[in-house]
């Protein structure tokens, strides 16, 4: 029995060149990602099965093994008919970013078009044999991404799973990007080519505002004072893993990002799941609408009671979004 289909392979590439919508160029720009599953071809030699996934802001392309409840073998998304590719997004670590180019403070602001074109400039060169994805499935800040894909590129894929996500950037995820950033810029060091201990206080800071709107009163009412200090320390401690430029220049990609008016180009059939306890994705004001502004779309929604990871609660809804997929 071969058993490699359901390990996910990470592997790097290097672009000769990407090019931003604003013209600026970066040589030799690298892409970090992975792939599980089986692949199935057409008459032609074609892969008709691939899914692309978008991972969420703290994540990369391995956030991908933290949906068993869904990718894995006998699941809703099974290793045997499906074929997923994960990319580590442009701005994040591992793959091309401020701080792993090393151009720092000097790297060009992206918009939700460069973010997609990164991911469509792998599947060209590493993967030419896909001429069309079945779907994408897109979590938190990849849910940005996945909607961004059936805008730009409509006829690229059969479906999107957007999940626990939004269409643009407002309320708390407009206030986080703005006092972020004046956190960051105040700091005095973000400029700076040498490290300094405060940046990582500078993080940390950041960190806690994050946490302040990652969490929904249901849940921080709920628990001790003790399990809020640990969890706030937790934050922190993620957070250090991230370089302060490759934050700043996604909070500056948050403070403009609106999908709003060009929702209309979508052809794919939409799933959107909203998610409750979420004080950052509401769904009253971020999956509701979404699904009310996309004809033809379907709604889903994730009660988590008052915990605060839904990654545990899929399994109420894989049947539903299996149902989905097998529609399309």
């Amino acid at each position: 029995m071969n058993k490699e289909k359901y390990f996910l392979k990470n592997e790097q590439h290097f672009f000769e060149e990407f090019k931003f919508k604003n013209g600026f160029v970066i040589k030799n720009a690298k892409v970090d990602y992975g792939f599980v599953g089986t692949p199935k071809y057409d008459d032609e030699g074609n892969i008709v099965n691939a899914v692309l996934f978008c991972h969420n802001f703290m994540g990369n392309y391995s956030t991908i093994s933290d949906f068993g409840e869904l990718v894995s073998e006998d699941k809703s998304f099974n290793n045997d008919d499906y074929f997923f590719i994960s990319v580590t997004s442009l701005g994040f670590p591992e793959s091309c970013s401020p701080s792993t180019s090393g151009l720092n403070h000097d790297f060009p602001n992206y918009e939700i078009e460069d973010l997609v074109n990164f991911q469509k400039q792998l599947l060209k060169e590493k993967f030419p044999n896909i001429k069309k994805l079945l779907g994408i499935v897109g979590y938190s800040f990849g849910g940005f991404i996945a909607l961004g894909w059936s805008i730009f590129y409509p006829d690229d894929m059969d479906f999107v799973i957007h999940f626990n996500s939004s269409y643009k950037s407002q309320g708390n995820k407009y206030i986080f990007a703005k006092l972020a950033n004046k956190i960051i810029e105040d700091s005095g060091q973000y400029f700076s080519d040498i490290y300094n201990e405060s940046i990582s206080n500078v993080l940390i800071l950041v960190s806690h505002l994050h946490y302040i709107l990652s969490f929904s009163n249901d849940y921080v009412n709920r628990v001790s004072i003790e399990e809020i200090n640990l969890s706030i320390e937790n934050f922190a401690d993620e957070i250090l893993f991230f370089d302060i430029h490759d934050i700043k220049v996604c909070n500056d990609f948050l403070l403009s990002f609106n999908l709003e008016n060009l929702l209309d180009r979508i052809k794919c059939k939409l799933l959107v799941i909203g998610v409750g306890n979420n004080n950052y994705y509401i769904p009253e004001y971020d999956s509701i609408p979404l699904h009310n502004l996309v004809e033809g779309s379907e709604y889903l929604f994730l009660d988590t009671e008052y915990n605060p990871n839904e990654l545990e609660y899929l399994y109420k809804i894989e049947k539903d979004i299996k149902n989905f997929v097998n529609s399309v």
